[in-house]
């Protein structure tokens, strides 16, 4: 008689998790990439308010640390704020959600800081003094620190071998870039549109090749991760084939593969061919926004818990004893 096990992905992390993952990397993501956007480019949307000249094109590009301010809550309503989160705050030594919070803390800071003074003082991004460009260095650092927080938040709990790897910090970072990609180019069209600036509109267009670029990345290293775990021993096989062939199947090929990698790689193609279409854009973005968040939830749902040897050895004198009963 053959034995069947049903086999679940753990049932700790759950939707909040995924959601502080998604908004942390993609707000991340997208701040590394206004900033580069920025060094090379410098949109600038002048527009006179109340005696200020701000500039209405930074919005676009340094929108991130504020999806970040958004998804760090969501960390705190999953460990709780009385027991789990206050004790892992006050042991950096030994805590990665300690870590954590400096690192999302410092960003968000240095991101928010950024943002308001490109805001409002667009000259001093013109110039870019020494002490600024300092300023924003340090800022993308941290930001490209809390996107791969994301991923190594997962592979500090050693009991799911499925995020044991690091891999899985790198497939994060890809991800947040790809996203944050894709909500520059979104947020430029919108602002573009809204002020009538052909300037801000005709870089997005430009950013579209590069983000097709970001998706076969992506992939490639998600293709990489898999086959990693999938050849790991006990349940990092376990938890691939949970999510490939398992009851997580149609969250990965309908989720992650074709929603987050197939429809989007395959409608900026169209679009790079019918410029004119920015509905196309739109629904690329849309799709591409979704297979991200798609990812870390499939990510989180298929990780199974490491046996323990006591336990492994119970269910296998278990099992003898149903053998020998048939």
């Amino acid at each position: 008689m053959r034995i069947r096990k049903v086999i679940n992905g753990q049932q700790v992390w759950r939707w909040e998790i995924a959601i502080y993952l998604y908004l942390a990397g993609m707000g991340a993501g997208s701040y590394v990439v206004g900033t580069i956007t920025n060094w090379l480019f410098n949109p600038t949307l002048p527009k006179m308010i109340s005696g200020f000249h701000l500039d209405l094109a930074k919005p676009a590009l340094l929108w991130g640390p504020i999806f970040v301010a958004i998804g760090a809550p969501f960390l705190i309503l999953d460990l709780g704020i009385k027991r789990r989160f206050l004790y892992a705050c006050l042991n950096p030594k030994t805590s990665w959600v300690a870590r954590g919070v400096l690192i999302l803390s410092t960003f968000i800071v240095l991101g928010l800081t950024v943002f308001g003074i490109s805001f409002f003082y667009p000259q001093l991004i013109i110039d870019r003094p020494s002490p600024w460009l300092l300023l924003e260095i340090v800022s993308v650092i941290f930001a490209i620190a809390t996107a791969l927080y994301t991923g190594i938040l997962l592979k500090s709990v050693k009991y799911v071998p499925l995020w044991d790897t690091p891999l899985l910090p790198v497939l994060f970072l890809a991800s947040a870039l790809s996203t944050g990609s894709m909500g520059i180019i979104l947020a430029m069209m919108g602002s573009g549109l809204l002020f009538s600036h052909a300037e801000t509109i005709l870089l997005a267009h430009k950013m579209v090749h590069p983000e097709r670029i970001l998706i076969v990345v992506e992939g490639l290293i998600l293709a990489l991760y898999l086959i990693t775990r999938y050849r790991a021993k006990d349940q990092g096989g376990t938890s691939v084939r949970l999510l490939l062939f398992g009851k997580l199947k149609p969250l990965f090929w309908g989720g992650i593969v074709l929603i987050g990698f197939i429809f989007p790689f395959s409608l900026e193609y169209i679009y790079s061919r019918c410029p004119d279409c920015p509905e196309l854009l739109y629904t690329t973005g849309f799709f591409l926004l979704c297979g991200g968040f798609f990812l870390r939830l499939g990510v989180l749902a298929s990780g199974v818990k490491e046996q323990l040897p006591m336990q492994k050895l119970v269910e296998i004198k278990a099992n003898l004893r149903v053998l020998k009963k048939d």
